[in-house]
């Protein structure tokens, strides 16, 4: 995704055709982190061009999800992100996990060896996972990690 590899699952998902939003995730918790992980890069990655239709495809409609669409309005991207910054996802854990909720806290490193952890919310809605957006008085920031923590899947060995 525009520099970023993420993991795509075999089963799992997503199911959508290449250049499209992602989409067509399993109902199960790996199709759940999947689309976490993957949305959530497409999403802040898109470009000017493309922004609004991902947008509209993998992110819940409410409150968030406007928010997101005003304050992506107010800036400028060609969707090219510098292979310097980029990071490296190597996996997620599970903050909470229910049929038609999830919680997935996405464990990053970064070029200088840093790490840290973000949250993505999915619903489950029109059946598959979409981002459930966070307006920006309940964000949870990102944290920096020491090191990664014992119970995270490890990805680092199916980016695409």
């Amino acid at each position: 995704m525009n520099g970023v590899m993420v993991p795509l699952g075999k089963t799992d998902g997503p199911t959508s055709a290449v250049w499209e939003p992602l989409t067509g995730f399993s109902h199960t918790p790996q199709g759940a982190a999947l689309a976490a992980i993957g949305q959530s890069v497409q999403l802040s990655t898109a470009s000017d061009q493309s922004w609004s239709k991902v947008l509209s495809v993998v992110a819940a409609s409410g409150e968030g999800r406007d928010a997101f669409a005003v304050n992506r309005s107010l800036i400028s991207s060609t969707g090219t992100v510098d292979p310097a910054v980029v990071p490296s996802v190597v996996g997620y854990v599970f903050a909470d996990y229910t049929d038609t909720a999830a919680s997935v806290d996405i464990v990053q490193r970064f070029p200088d060896e840093s790490l840290a952890s973000t949250r993505t919310d999915v619903i489950w809605a029109d059946s598959d996972w979409k981002l459930n957006l966070s307006t920006p008085e309940n964000a949870v920031a990102a944290t920096a990690l020491t090191e990664l923590p014992q119970n995270m899947v490890d990805l680092e060995g199916t980016r695409k």
